[in-house]
């Protein structure tokens, strides 16, 4: 109760703050926003295996800051003037759950339909989360969902918004909050917070829709085709909590069709090394010798994917499965995977058509996050 009374508090100021610096401004065709949100949620049981309490109701907050676009670019206009931003959040995970969790997270808010003072809206957003009691084998060994204090906060939103004035906007929705620190440290079964919340927008320049550039050239792809080499990193513990880390290395080389110009998909060939599954196997008999245990530590996948371009920025969806001769792909959690990765393209090196990226990587089996990776590459 305490809590809400210092929430609601906080919105009254922002509102009073915010309508005081409306007052004295004609509103811009876009202005920064603050915006204040509440979730109430529950932590989902996706495992029988969680030791954790489950179930229980987890109040969510963010505060955070909204740059909106307004089509001065031409991938602005294509994407319904999607907007970057930056949330601080907080997770009152409760007693026997880790306790709570904070976040430091950028986000991209995509349109997907407008109508007048509607829009309806999908936000994506990945960053930094920290787990206020992770487990521990000595001081805290009945909580097991996360094994370590940073973590990857990934979180999904859908809602609806209502602009009730150029200052003001409403919205509520569904969001989908994920911590997990990808196997760098066991135990990593991960947080899952289903959720429903409530946002207020306050925006003191105002933003005028009328004044957005509505006109761009037509989105039709330059060219069909190109390709995309990469290579990543990733580091884990495996099967043993506390026990020592193992590096994973990976490449990949695939096709590109463009549909468009910000929408292409692909499929890559994709190759892993898990020094951590040879040393497994030969320990508990697995392999039955040092080169099978070094071909076993390979694994090989076909992945179709799809990824979406938000100017230098591209959000790249996998699902890939695990392919070969019986002497690789040993120790495979399941048959298939998902990937997300968050990509930074480089301008095109001067005369020609190559562009270097950088990106992160979440690769899962079914729930359970596997590695959080650092990738790197180049596109053609």
């Amino acid at each position: 109760m305490v809590k809400k009374r210092r929430f609601s508090a906080f919105l009254l100021a922002l509102s009073l703050g915010v309508s005081s610096q409306a007052a004295a401004q004609e509103p811009h065709a876009v202005s920064l926003a603050i915006e204040a949100s509440s979730s109430r949620g529950f932590l989902w049981g996706h495992t029988p295996r969680l030791t954790i309490r489950t179930g229980h109701l987890v109040l969510g907050y963010e505060l955070g800051l909204s740059w909106p676009t307004c089509g001065r670019r031409d991938w602005e206009v294509w994407r319904r003037y999607p907007l970057w931003g930056v949330s601080a959040c907080y997770f009152n995970l409760g007693e026997g759950a880790h306790e709570a969790a904070w976040g430091i997270l950028p986000h991209l808010t995509i349109p997907i339909w407008r109508y007048r003072r509607w829009l309806t809206a999908f936000r994506i957003g990945t960053g930094v989360g920290y787990v206020v009691r992770p487990y521990d084998s000595f001081s805290n060994p009945a909580e097991n969902a996360i094994g370590s204090h940073w973590n990857n906060l990934t979180q999904f939103r859908l809602g609806g918004t209502y602009r009730f004035s150029p200052h003001w906007r409403l919205q509520a929705g569904v969001m989908l909050s994920h911590l997990s620190n990808g196997a760098a440290k066991l135990p990593n079964f991960g947080i899952n917070l289903p959720a429903y919340f409530f946002s207020l927008d306050g925006s003191p320049g105002g933003t005028d829709e009328s004044r957005f550039r509505s006109v761009a050239p037509p989105n039709r792809a330059e060219r069909r085709w190109g390709m995309l080499l990469g290579g990543s990193f990733a580091q884990v513990e495996y099967a043993i909590v506390d026990g020592p880390k193992y590096a994973i290395w990976s490449a990949s080389a695939g096709a590109l069709f463009y549909l468009n110009r910000l929408n292409r998909l692909t499929l890559s060939l994709e190759g892993e090394h898990h020094p951590a599954v040879a040393e497994f196997g030969l320990q508990t008999g697995g392999f039955l010798s040092i080169r099978a245990a070094r071909s076993g530590a390979y694994r090989l996948a076909v992945a179709p994917g799809a990824e979406f371009l938000f100017g230098p920025v591209g959000i790249h969806v996998q699902a890939g499965v695990y392919t070969g001769s019986a002497n690789i792909n040993r120790y495979v959690p399941a048959p298939w995977y998902s990937r997300l990765s968050l990509r930074g393209y480089l301008p095109p090196i001067p005369g020609t058509d190559v562009r270097l990226w950088a990106g992160i990587a979440l690769k899962a089996h079914r729930v359970n996050a596997e590695t959080i990776a650092l990738q790197a590459g180049i596109a053609y």
